[in-house]
């Protein structure tokens, strides 16, 4: 006879302890790249203001070459964003795997235990008995084995 249960994978991995200080760092450290991105932009923008003073006052080739030097400036500062936010993502992802891999565990040996032959995705499941649904028991054990993640992030440059 085969036996089933279901679990909401999405919605364990969001309310799980691990997940949860997952979140907390990648916010900080997204929060220390928005003081600098911050920085930066005041920075571009007081540049801007002094390249505009200096139009009157250069000869139109030095101030071609101040302008394109600007331009320049903004286009490291645009990758260096976009680099930060990659880097942020990527650590979220890798420490995300570490919260799956334990999850995966933990529905594997609730389903030995309950002797089920399938787990199937909460989400597809369109009517079922609330008695085969192990999210409840595998986010307790998961908030047991895994409580905290250390996100790896690269030091900020």
């Amino acid at each position: 006879m085969s036996r089933i249960a279901f679990i909401d994978v999405q919605g364990v991995l969001r309310a799980s302890e691990a997940a949860r200080t997952i979140r907390d760092q990648i916010e900080v450290q997204r929060s220390t790249y928005q003081e600098e991105i911050s920085r930066q932009e005041r920075e571009l923008r007081a540049a801007e203001q002094e390249l505009a003073q200096q139009r009157g006052v250069l000869d139109p080739e030095a101030f071609q070459q101040r302008r394109q030097q600007f331009e320049q400036r903004v286009v490291e500062v645009q990758r260096g964003v976009q680099g930060k936010k990659r880097q942020l993502d990527e650590a979220y992802g890798q420490a995300m795997e570490q919260v799956r891999i334990a999850l995966v565990e933990i529905v594997a040996d609730i389903a030995k235990e309950r002797k089920a032959t399938a787990i199937l995705s909460k989400s597809a499941i369109v009517l079922a008995e609330k008695g085969i649904d192990i999210s409840e028991e595998a986010l307790k054990r998961l908030n047991q084995r895994l409580t905290s993640v250390t996100v790896k992030l690269p030091p900020i440059q």
